[in-house]
């Protein structure tokens, strides 16, 4: 099982996550009992810390969207802060930025600073190794 360990903090405003570890399949149960009894809190805003999770896998990605449609749909909302280059990256590619408010700290994340949210591009690009199409590949 992938190492995955989970603090909650309970404020008044929002319930915090702050998951260490990793984000993958492995530990998908405990990420989903986590996020499921912090649905059931009467302050339905969730702030999940990424801020020392190492990886993200598509399942760990797809359990953060589905939480953030729950918390939608009854009213309350889920935000995503302090996630690492690679931990963007894997969001971005998911189509997560686009869907949930991601902010760059947990304090940016409880204020709802619009400011703070990550949304530029990788800082990389991912270079075009081998064009698609034979007619644009180069002859040696």
């Amino acid at each position: 099982m992938a190492a995955l360990t989970l603090a909650v903090e309970r404020l008044a405003a929002a319930t915090v996550l702050s998951c260490h570890g990793a984000l993958v399949a492995a530990s998908a149960l405990q990420l989903e009992t986590a996020l499921s009894q912090a649905l059931l809190r009467p302050e339905l805003r969730i702030v999940v810390d990424l801020a020392a999770v190492a990886a993200i896998d598509c399942t760990g990605v797809m359990m953060l969207r589905v939480t953030a449609g729950i918390a939608a749909e009854q009213g309350g909302s889920l935000v995503l802060a302090a996630p690492n280059a690679q931990v963007v990256h894997t969001l971005r590619e998911g189509g997560t930025l686009t869907t949930i408010p991601t902010y760059r700290t947990v304090a940016a994340a409880l204020d709802g600073d619009a400011n703070a949210l990550i949304t530029e591009p990788d800082a990389v690009p991912t270079p075009n190794v081998w064009p698609m199409n034979r007619a644009d590949r180069r002859s040696a």
